[in-house]
């Protein structure tokens, strides 16, 4: 079975923008749709502002290119508000607890401070919180 993988900000940063070495096994097990990864408007709005916006200075030309390069890599959902109860210190981080709860047993990858903390809370609802994506999808086990 594919693991069900919802994706923050900084990591769609480092696969879509600055296309970081370390998250090349991610971006191959994108591409050969080996794991189910989701996303929805809120995260794509979020990463586009962040693109317009110093130090990227996307214009909408770069920005929209992204979202046509790589929005068919992911599946499109719109979570639930507040299905899960766990509240991010963060309001434009919710987001992302919403979706993974809702999508459970799922991967969080992020390297967010304020939803790393968040790890022993999201474990009751089978959502495992990572840092990088594994090297090895063998290892997974949520």
């Amino acid at each position: 079975m594919k693991p069900n993988v919802v994706l923050d900000t900084n990591i769609l940063l480092d696969l879509f923008y600055f296309k970081d070495k370390s998250v090349q096994n991610l971006h191959d097990c994108l591409k050969n749709q080996q794991i189910h990864a989701y996303t929805c408007e809120a995260i794509w709005g979020e990463l586009e502002e962040v693109l317009a916006r110093k130090p990227f200075n996307q214009g909408i030309e770069e920005i929209l290119k992204i979202r046509n390069e790589y929005q068919d890599l992911f599946l499109w959902q719109a979570p639930q508000k507040n299905t899960s109860r766990i509240k991010c210190c963060d309001p434009d981080d919710q987001i992302f607890v919403e979706l993974s709860v809702e999508l459970a047993p799922c991967l969080l990858i992020t390297k967010d401070k304020d939803l790393l903390r968040l790890h022993k809370k999201l474990q009751q609802f089978q959502v495992r919180t990572l840092k990088q994506f594994p090297s090895d999808l063998c290892s997974i086990s949520l």
